[in-house]
């Protein structure tokens, strides 16, 4: 069995399902950024058309006015209020532009920020499991060597007891040479 593979699968698929729940979870804060953004465009005009509607009042009131006043002599005061109400209205729609594009700069700075941070959040996440894994590697590594080392002294045991076993045998007479050397396949001298 492989097992660096192994654990090079299990860090895998783990960053995976890290960079996914990440993934996620970005694109539903970006999402609620982007709904902002378009919820502004209905607001504002909402705050436009109130502009509009206060000035078509304002300019009834002038217009009844003058009509109850008749053509008087007072004809320029009326034209100084209608030339008022448009540049209040004008005011009140350059504001409200203003407004509108301080709050979608606002908004699309904070998703400028959320990407920044989910790119800094997949670096991070990338780099630990990189080292994580990196010491994963090691740990496996250093144990194989370990279990390597024991298994060939264990071996070795085996055959030095193998040989012991034959040489005693060999010095009973209980066993040839020839024997002895198909045993532990070394040749003895005579």
């Amino acid at each position: 069995m492989d097992w660096a593979k192994q654990i090079e699968e299990q860090y895998a698929q783990a960053l995976a399902a890290q960079k996914a729940r990440l993934k996620a979870e970005y694109d539903q804060n970006a999402a609620a950024y982007q709904k902002q953004l378009a919820d502004a465009a209905v607001q504002y005009q909402q705050v436009k058309n109130e502009a509009y509607v206060n000035n078509a009042l304002a300019e009834r009131t002038r217009r009844e006015n003058v009509a109850n006043m008749g053509l008087s002599g007072q004809g320029g005061s009326s034209q100084t209020l209608q030339q008022r109400n448009e540049a209040a209205l004008l005011s009140e729609l350059g504001k409200a532009s203003r407004q509108q594009q301080d709050y979608t700069d606002n908004v699309n700075l904070a998703l400028a920020g959320l990407a920044a941070k989910y790119g800094a959040d997949t670096a991070d996440l990338e780099a630990s499991n990189a080292s994580d894994l990196s010491a994963a590697l090691l740990k496996q590594s250093q144990w194989q060597a370990d279990y390597d080392l024991q298994t060939q002294k264990m071996q070795q045991e085996e055959k030095w007891k193998a040989f012991q076993q034959a040489y005693n045998l060999y010095l009973k007479r209980m066993i040839t040479a020839a024997q002895f050397k198909a045993m532990t396949g070394v040749s003895l001298k005579r």
